[in-house]
This record gives structure tokens, sequence and C-alpha cells, in this order.
């Protein structure tokens, strides 16, 4: 190889610290900002560090594969991927009724115990101030575990209704288990 094709190779790519250097000063720049955004997206900031970490993972491989000319763009691609990807995968965490959620097996330090029974309290509160259709339509569904097609049967209504229910009675009492959103 020639002097000249040596140096196109070099400039081409930065040099290992370089890249190292680029990463850093990306993840000093970014990562709050990332974490910040991929809490509101996941509501949950230990899923939302784990993305973040995995974003840069990827993006110092890139760099280390080859020049990228917008780091900053491709690691908002590297995100938006890793959110598809999660979406695509089945939830870890199955859905449990609320009064199997009181009885942890661990007993867990006081703050949480205290933190939990307050958000208890929130839940009954909102499904409580629920429209009394609405509330009768998610009780039914969440707390006997009764089928959308056996409540519909029951109510006279239609699936699609029950669906409608659904939704709002979550929307509610989301609103009022997170306030700040």
């Amino acid at each position: 190889m020639s002097a000249l094709s040596k140096t196109a190779v070099q400039t081409d790519r930065p040099a290992n610290g370089q890249e190292q250097s680029n990463v850093e000063e990306i993840y000093r720049d970014e990562a709050h900002r990332l974490a910040r955004y991929l809490r509101w997206r996941l509501r949950s900031a230990d899923d939302a560090n784990d993305l973040v970490q995995e974003a840069f993972e990827r993006l110092a491989r890139s760099f280390v594969r080859g020049r990228v000319l917008d780091p900053r763009a491709y690691l908002r691609r590297i995100v938006r991927n890793l959110l598809i990807d999660r979406s695509r995968r089945p939830s870890s965490q199955p859905h449990l009724p609320i009064e199997v959620a009181e009885a942890v097996p661990v007993a867990p330090e006081q703050s949480y115990a205290i933190e939990a029974a307050d958000m208890i309290m929130l839940f009954r509160q909102a499904v409580a101030s629920l429209p009394p259709r609405t509330r009768e339509v998610f009780t039914l569904h969440r707390l006997e575990e009764t089928s959308y097609r056996d409540i519909a049967q029951q109510l006279g209504i239609s699936i699609r209704t029950v669906e409608w229910h659904i939704a709002a009675a979550l929307e509610h009492i989301d609103k009022a288990l997170h306030p700040d959103d």
C-alpha cells in the first residue's frame, strides 16, 4: 500500500483513541436527554438506563466497524430501533390482579410498603371515582376476570362498548396514579 493510500485510510476512520473520545463526548451530551425520553416512553428508569447503555454500546461498535457520518442522528436511530425491538418482545411482566400484588412474598422495606399502600389507595380512589357503568365493566373484567364477550352479554352492550369502557377506565386510573405526566 502506498503512503498516499495509507493516509486516505487513516483519515477515513478516526484512530481508536479518537473513536472513544467521540463516543464519550456524545455520551456526555446525549445520555441524560435520551434517558429522560426513554423513562417517559417506558415508565421505568431501570429499563431506560439499560436501553441508553445498549444504544451507546451499539454506537461504539459502529465506530469500530467504520466511519459514522452523523453519530448523533445514528444514535437516535439506534434508540428508535431498540424501542421497536422491545415492543415486539412479549411482556415479561405478567398481569396480576391488585389483590395478588398486595400479597408480596417478601416483606419490603418500610418506605416501599408505605409507597405501595399509597398506590393501592390511589388506585381504589380512582376506581371508585369512575362513572358507574365504566366502574362496573372495569370491575367485572379486571377484578372478577370476566371476558369482554361475557361482560357484553351480561350487561346487554357490544364488545366494542366494553373495550371503550376498559380504555376509559385505564386512562382515568393512569392519570390518577401519575398526575405529573
